[in-house]
């Protein structure tokens, strides 16, 4: 083969390739859409007005719990090489409380239904 052959052989080849990546991305793509719709299914539907009333509630529980409390936290103090009181380690102990507040906004905007399986017992 000549060197122009190679070459124009080359490049048909890359040209391929591309084509071949870009239906790649595409098939991919169809399937991760595909895999979404199929994880969704059987997930209970929320309007629009239903998913702003339920983002305003975990809004107003977590704006209503009080961060300023020092009994929330654990901080463990230590004094630095200056001689400087410091804290050493700083964590958020209740974490279970605001869990609880969250879910006490939540519960308070649906009525539980009862599952299949205790209709038929």
């Amino acid at each position: 083969m000549t060197k122009l052959e190679l070459e124009v052989k080359l490049e048909a080849l890359q040209k391929l390739l591309g084509e071949k990546v870009t239906e790649q991305t595409t098939f991919q793509n169809q399937i991760n859409e595909l895999e979404k719709q199929l994880e969704d299914l059987n997930k209970p539907r929320l309007t629009s007005k239903q998913f702003g009333d339920l983002h305003k509630a975990i809004e107003n529980a977590i704006g209503s719990f009080d961060f300023d409390d020092t009994g929330n936290y654990s901080i463990d103090f230590g004094i630095d090489y200056s001689g400087k009181v410091c804290a050493e380690s700083f964590s958020f102990d209740n974490a279970g409380d605001l869990e609880y507040e969250i879910i006490q906004a939540v519960e308070h905007l649906f009525a539980e239904a009862e599952d299949d399986n205790q209709k038929n017992q």
